[in-house]
């Protein structure tokens, strides 16, 4: 990965100790597509890596073929053949989705993307506004720490493969909870350089304004949308941390929207009487 010169970025990540005082675990939030103006990373959160002895991950999608991922994709994320969103869609929800495309410089959408799901046309429709701004997945923190610890440490997955896909299936796909869920993706320039500025000087309570705060004031629909994405998986995400330090020293990397905020992995943490300590 070919990195720029830039100041050194704070970022979000935390130090864990546990109640005793002799085990210790790092966090770090991750933005999953970011550029070069990124890094480098915090010489601390580096310095808690290269003492870790495990990294954890959301997904390591290199242990899944891609055979095999589309297969998963299909069977979760796909209407079945014959079907398209056009069927299954109000005309309106319909014409949004196809003007969000649109908007992007997608005019064929009922072509390319027609069998896909709301759930799966939603994560899309996030990918094609990184990618137009510039944000790509080569440059996420995720990936970057995968990269480094690739054949050196340990790597474990807190999730897998079709547990993601099978999660962006289970998003809330009624009429109003899609429809409320696409217009808090409209505004999408001032949020991804919002959630950027965020995580380069490590401003915990504006991320979560960002990523979920805003939203379900916005959108009272989206309460169970954040449900799903964010504050169950976060429990499972602090009791794997938890089981994992105790005996090792873990450098946990998920996305930086599960570790802040009320109900957030550093919270859940603290309410169990760990320090952290923000780097």
């Amino acid at each position: 990965m070919a990195l720029f010169a830039h100041a050194e970025n704070r970022g979000l990540a935390w130090e864990l100790n546990s109640k005793d005082g002799l085990h210790k675990a790092y966090l770090m939030g991750a933005v999953h597509l970011a550029n070069g103006s990124f890094y480098p990373i915090n010489s601390a959160v580096l310095d808690g890596f290269d003492a870790s002895d495990v990294l954890m991950v959301e997904l390591d999608d290199s242990r899944v073929e891609p055979q095999a991922q589309q297969a998963l994709i299909e069977q979760y994320a796909y209407y079945p053949e014959g079907v398209s969103y056009k069927d299954r869609l109000s005309p309106a929800l319909v014409d949004q989705v196809e003007i969000m495309f649109a908007s992007l410089g997608i005019e064929n959408a009922s072509e390319l993307f027609s069998r896909y799901k709301p759930g799966l046309l939603g994560v899309t429709l996030a990918a094609l506004q990184a990618q137009v701004l510039g944000y790509s997945a080569e440059y996420g923190i995720d990936s970057y720490f995968l990269e480094k610890a690739r054949y050196r440490k340990k790597i474990e997955e807190l999730e897998s493969f079709e547990f993601q896909i099978k999660l962006i299936s289970e998003l809330p796909s009624d009429e109003e909870s899609f429809s409320d869920a696409l217009l808090n993706m409209a505004d999408f320039e001032s949020e991804w350089k919002g959630l950027e500025d965020a995580w380069k000087q490590g401003d915990a309570d504006l991320m979560y304004e960002l990523a979920i705060g805003e939203g379900m004031r916005d959108f009272p629909s989206l309460e169970n949308y954040y449900e799903v994405l964010f504050f169950k998986r976060n429990v499972q995400m602090a009791e794997k941390l938890e089981q994992c330090f105790s005996d090792r020293v873990c450098f946990m990397v998920v996305g930086a929207g599960h570790l802040v905020g009320p109900s957030g992995v550093v919270d859940l943490l603290q309410k169990k009487g760990y320090q952290l300590k923000q780097l």
